[in-house]
């Protein structure tokens, strides 16, 4: 087997060896870099094919970056930021998050015309304020979201020279009324019964169990993998995508039965709850955000469940019901992968029955 490209063989002693020797345009951009790659075939081949994947990388985005100029519309960023090193180090669901909520202002005017199709010169914050306002009127907590991702594409833009100016980094804010509202138990059983009953529903069914029993957030249940859960033991072991953290938790009879079932019938592909639509390569496609909120409100409706209930309560709804059964916080953290106590009071809700607790604890009822 060959070497792969910009590797010299050399021999020292007697014993040869390999050197990683790239083109100089990459080494001045500081990319890659000259280096000995020792004198083990399979490592050095390893070391060459990662620096050569760092390398394409860069090759990617200077083709997308070298046709734009100060005057680039927002849709050409959009692409050169798709294409960049920067973009590529993210991980996977993030990459996805980014451009689902970049997607959200694509029709939003600016001057006349979408923003989508609007030169970055053109783009002032008066007009961006307007164009949150509008969306925050609908969802704030969706609005903030795209903000930001919209503020850190244009930190990019300043970085590639397209503009000196973020627009967006002085649209003021609202501040985002914290949710309190839980689940019922009643109200999981009759999403659940509604969802098993017919099988297009299924997935998003189990999505929902598992982000509830586990306490996990629906991103990570709807692009949970095989890989990450043990059919023998019935133990997941997960990384989350928003914070890193690395969890191990257990599975309930109900839900391992679920699990064992699903996995009959969806384990020759990669992912345990994966939507029916396929890949260019015949496998199944995880859940988008916007789709798996779209047939979750269908089936909240077959079930007679509250419109102001959403998927994205269940990891509340969860912890909540953690307190209220009097589990020590050390152990709420482990299970849900919060680093500090502080980061879980953003899911805590009062209730009679938490503060009954605590009374009790006291001595008074």
């Amino acid at each position: 087997m060959s070497m792969p490209r910009y590797v010299m063989r050399f021999k020292v002693a007697g014993k040869t060896k390999w050197r990683y020797n790239p083109p100089q345009d990459a080494i001045d951009a500081g990319v890659v870099k000259r280096m000995e790659l020792g004198s083990t075939y399979q490592t050095a081949y390893a070391m060459a094919e990662e620096q050569n994947k760092i390398l394409d990388g860069w090759r990617q985005e200077r083709k997308h970056l070298k046709n734009l100029s100060t005057n680039a519309k927002l849709s050409e960023v959009i692409k050169s930021y798709e294409n960049s090193l920067s973009f590529a180090k993210l991980a996977p669901q993030t990459r996805q998050d980014y451009l689902y909520y970049l997607k959200m202002w694509y029709q939003s005017r600016i001057g006349g015309v979408p923003l989508l199709w609007a030169k970055l010169e053109d783009i002032q914050t008066p007009m961006c304020q307007r164009v949150y306002e509008e969306h925050a009127a609908h969802s704030v907590s969706l609005a903030n979201h795209t903000l930001a991702v919209y503020r850190l594409l244009f930190n990019y833009a300043i970085r590639q020279g397209y503009t000196n100016y973020n627009p967006f980094s002085k649209v003021q804010r609202r501040i985002e009324k914290a949710r309190k509202i839980v689940w019922t138990r009643e109200d999981v059983k009759a999403f659940l019964d509604v969802a098993y009953s017919q099988f297009k529903w299924r997935n998003v069914g189990l999505i929902v169990q598992m982000a509830y029993e586990w306490g996990q957030r629906m991103g990570d249940m709807r692009m949970l993998k095989w890989v990450d859960y043990n059919m023998e033991t019935g133990v997941l072991t997960l990384e989350q995508s928003k914070r890193r953290a690395r969890i191990t938790l257990p599975t309930s009879e109900g839900l391992q039965a679920m699990l064992k079932q699903q996995h009959e019938e969806y384990g020759w592909q990669q992912y345990v709850a994966p939507s029916n639509m396929s890949d260019r390569n015949g496998g199944l496609v995880p859940y988008s955000l916007e789709n798996l909120s779209r047939v979750g409100d269908v089936i909240k409706t077959e079930a007679n469940i509250s419109e102001d209930i959403k998927l994205m309560d269940l990891r509340r709804t969860a912890v909540t019901e953690m307190i209220e059964a009097e589990v020590p916080l050390p152990n709420i953290m482990a299970m849900t992968g919060h680093a500090t106590p502080q980061s879980v009071a953003p899911y805590l809700k009062h209730t009679l029955k938490g503060a009954t607790v605590a009374a009790r604890m006291r001595g008074f009822v």
